[in-house]
């Protein structure tokens, strides 16, 4: 007959160092033995996904030490002596007595106790009579009260240290940089006017420092609102943003096809119009990610880098600019046309936007196409407009998008000396067929510009941003994440581009 396996301890459930407990985890604690043992999303009763059914592997010795193996596509936390190290897919970690394992980054925590130091653990009493097991039942009683109160204590300095340790790794110990990002603060009458990242789930809140949500873009009293965007994922953007459900008039210009597109028009509310914009050529898609939201007061204009999609909005590091634009007076209507109107209504127009015909308060019957969006006052405007749009541009054309437009504003600039010869940081998730001529083109327009005697700028050395295998499988969604990477192997392995590669790298603010 087969021995029972020799328990050598335990993992026990803890708070969350952002506030939460292990969602939907209904153990009180994991029971660990000597030799081989595996945990996983079904053996912890949890639904998130993130966690694997096999999640990690534990070899345990007599002596307590655990060898850990990370079995699936994301990565752990482990704390061991105010150290938190992070330990990807297929990688080892002892763990021992006291250490804090964190399934998934920030969630999931449990503290590993070794029998030794578990009450729980301890062997039988001798029986006693029974007054004398009524006196120490009683004084079990309040020893069980002292001893749960001193583990919440417990717990909840774990905590606090867990973030303290968080905050610093990720700060890579530099006090200056920390508080100089928690002390960052935008006035609310500049807020609009300043570019912001997008919130991130699962990384410090001083690293979401005004950061924003979806609903804190489209909030108010919206009368018309147009998205423009790739891909749409109507039954999220609906419960990640329930006031698009009140406005009358809702138009979506996509670049959904297939599958995705069809699932897309049975789930459109009845005020909501869907437009894929033609293309002049026999590729690409419609990729332009922008909101033009008309209030009472005026429209507010946003340019992000998210599709609407659940993982942009919440996984990935994303960004956002956006400004509020009053109506013009009636005088004005036809003149105090700024270059930024001019932009905008041009690449509007290209978009070639089926008009809707909707009555405004105050205003009346309107067409709101291209021409509705110079209704409005953009000579505050902050920046100005590089739109592309495909097909092949020549002539008066050839400066009206893309980086040749860029050439040609920065050709209006002058800079200061330090901005001779700046590095170029070229990043993006899709890498199409270019070439070297190409990307030398590509510089020589971001260099574009002169310094304040005239001198021209120089081409900066440019540098690629792109992810490894490793910064995939330790991001928040793990090896999934590699999805939105949509570059073929033949696009990425050309030889010229080796000298270009470079490495993301933003750990000092939390990103």
């Amino acid at each position: 007959m087969a021995s029972s396996r020799v328990k050598i301890g335990a993992l026990v459930p803890l708070e969350s160092i952002h506030g939460k407990g292990p969602k939907g985890c209904s153990v009180s604690n994991v029971p660990l033995f000597e030799g081989y043992n595996a945990i996983g999303r079904n053996d912890l009763k949890i639904s998130d996904k993130r966690v694997s059914r096999k999640h990690v592997s534990l070899n345990a010795s007599a002596n307590g030490i655990i060898e850990a193996i990370v079995e699936g596509p994301n990565p752990i936390i482990v704390s061991s002596q105010r150290r938190r190290k992070k330990i990807c897919s297929n990688a080892k970690v002892l763990i021992k007595d006291g250490d804090i394992v964190e399934l998934i980054p920030g969630t999931h925590l449990f503290k590993y106790t070794a029998i030794g130091n578990d009450n729980s653990f301890q062997t039988p009493q001798k029986s006693t009579s029974p007054s004398k097991r009524v006196k120490r039942h009683s004084e079990k009683s309040e020893s069980s009260v002292a001893k749960r109160t001193k583990q919440i204590l417990e717990d909840e300095a774990l905590a606090r240290d867990l973030q303290q340790m968080e905050d610093e790794s990720l700060l890579e110990g530099s006090s200056e940089k920390k508080e100089a990002l928690r002390d960052f603060r935008v006035s609310k009458d500049k807020i609009s006017d300043t570019f912001r990242l997008m919130q991130v789930q699962g990384i410090p809140s001083w690293a979401n420092l005004n950061s924003v949500t979806i609903p804190d873009v489209i909030q108010g009293d919206v009368l018309v609102a147009v998205l423009s965007n790739y891909m749409v994922d109507i039954d999220w953007l609906l419960s990640a943003c329930p006031t698009l459900k009140n406005i009358p008039h809702v138009l979506v210009a996509h670049g959904e096809s297939g599958a995705s597109f069809d699932h897309l028009s049975k789930s459109k509310l009845k005020n909501w119009v869907f437009h894929k914009p033609p293309l002049p050529i026999s590729y690409g898609t419609h990729h332009s990610k922008a909101m033009f939201l008309v209030y009472p007061t005026g429209v507010r204009i946003i340019v992000h880098t998210a599709n609407l999609i659940h993982v942009d909005w919440n996984n990935k590091t994303q960004g956002l600019w956006m400004q509020d634009f009053p109506w013009k007076d009636a005088s004005t209507l036809s003149s105090n046309r700024s270059p930024f109107e001019n932009d905008l209504v041009d690449y509007l127009y290209a978009l070639k936007l089926p008009e809707l015909q909707v009555n405004l308060p105050s205003i009346g019957n309107v067409s709101i196409n291209a021409a509705f969006f110079r209704k409005f006052d953009y000579t505050s405007a902050k920046v100005r407009l590089v739109a592309s749009v495909p097909g092949y541009h020549t002539g008066s054309s050839l400066k009206k998008w893309g980086h040749m437009k860029l050439r040609s504003l920065l050709e209006e600039c002058k800079f200061s000396k330090e901005f001779c010869k700046s590095p170029l940081i070229y990043q993006f998730s899709s890498l199409g067929s270019l070439d070297e001529k190409w990307l030398n083109e590509f510089g020589s327009s971001l260099s574009a510009g002169k310094t304040d005697d005239e001198s021209p700028l120089g081409i900066g050395k440019p540098s690629i941003i792109f992810p490894t295998v490793e910064d995939v499988s330790c991001s928040l969604e793990g090896y999934a994440a590699g999805g939105a990477i949509p570059s073929p192997q033949k696009n990425v392995e050309r030889d010229f581009l080796k000298k270009y590669w470079a490495r993301w790298k933003a750990g000092h603010v939390g990103r």
